[in-house]
């Protein structure tokens, strides 16, 4: 065991780089030794594809973890991860939201301080730390803005088809938007840009020059969700969680609204304002789409410029666009893999 008196927050500040360095593009999480053994193994911490900072707490054989799922910043769930060619299971503190970091990196060092002290029950340490901090993550978590939640309605949207469909597709897998990928669905040879916009509205924010690449391996379609406000229709809470009763991954799905920065613990805070049944309209973007990307670019981007946000408006391609009731049945009617 280490010394209480250890500087963590200072272990933690040096190691967080060298896996940012480290972090392969993919969907596995970079791992590190943080200093501190306990009888159930060492202390890890981790960096994942997404970017989201991981405390990871071995299991004794035959531990209990209790997972704490309620926040949407941060939560306790297991994990099972191969560690030095052994499988191991661990209680994994994770932060979905880069901004919290430092406060983040707090909580990790008063748990890491108390494990140093006594390090027999690690997850129920763990636990009882996060509890503390609890108030603190939910003040300076925030909530969703207008904007997002409309957003997250849409993509939710999509998602409650594509289960309607197959019940068994692994919402993780294909819904990607809440994992900072380019487009928010990945399909076999389909991919998906969903845009939440007004009753007629055509005009959307692109965020990037990925977000209108179609995938090299198939096809890619901006959907227009459009969106009214309606005293008796649905609300955010009652589509999400409509959509986790709908999926036999009940838990990829909370994993992945938590990245979107939504628990049902916070439900009440979204009870308003409701929406009408939304009407999708598809449009197919092709080489002969009005989009930036890397391929429209001969020359590149200007030195300096990094990254490239813009308004586009797809008035001129809505004739063309794939109606409602034609993309509902093709999306019910995906093939999952």
């Amino acid at each position: 065991m280490s010394t209480p008196d250890r500087n963590w927050r200072r272990e933690l500040r040096r190691t967080w780089p060298v896996l940012a360095a480290r972090r392969p593009a993919s969907e596995h999480t970079t791992m590190a030794p943080i200093g501190l053994a306990l009888p159930s193994g060492e202390v890890q911490i981790g960096l994942d594809a997404r970017g989201d900072r991981h405390l990871l707490l071995p299991a004794a054989r035959g531990e209990e973890i209790q997972e704490d799922l309620r926040s949407a910043h941060v939560r306790l769930k297991r994990d099972s991860l191969v560690v030095e060619g052994r499988l191991r299971q661990y209680a994994d503190l994770v932060c979905h939201r880069q901004d919290l970091g430092d406060l983040f990196d707090d909580v990790v060092s008063e748990i890491l301080e108390r494990l140093a002290e006594d390090g027999n029950h690690p997850s129920r340490t763990c636990q009882h730390v996060l509890e503390a901090w609890r108030e603190m993550f939910r003040s300076r978590g925030g909530r969703l803005s207008t904007s997002e939640q409309r957003g997250l309605f849409g993509e939710l949207t999509i998602l409650q088809y594509l289960l309607n469909g197959d019940e068994f597709l692994r919402p993780a897998r294909v819904w990607t938007g809440p994992d900072r990928e380019p487009h928010d669905f990945r399909l076999p040879g389909w991919n998906l840009e969903v845009k939440t916009v007004g009753r007629s509205g055509s005009q959307v924010e692109i965020h990037g020059l990925e977000q209108l690449a179609p995938p090299s391996d198939g096809h890619l379609t901006l959907i227009l969700v459009r969106l009214a406000e309606e005293a008796l229709g649905t609300s955010l809470p009652e589509l999400a969680e409509r959509v986790v009763a709908a999926a036999s991954d009940a838990r990829g799905v909370i994993e992945q609204l938590a990245k979107a920065g939504y628990s049902a613990v916070d439900a009440e805070m979204y009870a308003t304002p409701r929406y009408a049944t939304p009407q999708l309209l598809g449009l197919a973007v092709d080489a002969d789409f009005p989009a930036l990307t890397h391929a429209s670019l001969a020359c590149g981007l200007p030195a300096g410029v990094e990254r490239v946000n813009y308004t586009l408006d797809v008035s001129g391609q809505l004739p063309d666009a794939l109606a409602h009731s034609l993309l509902v049945t093709r999306l019910k009617g995906w093939p999952a893999q």
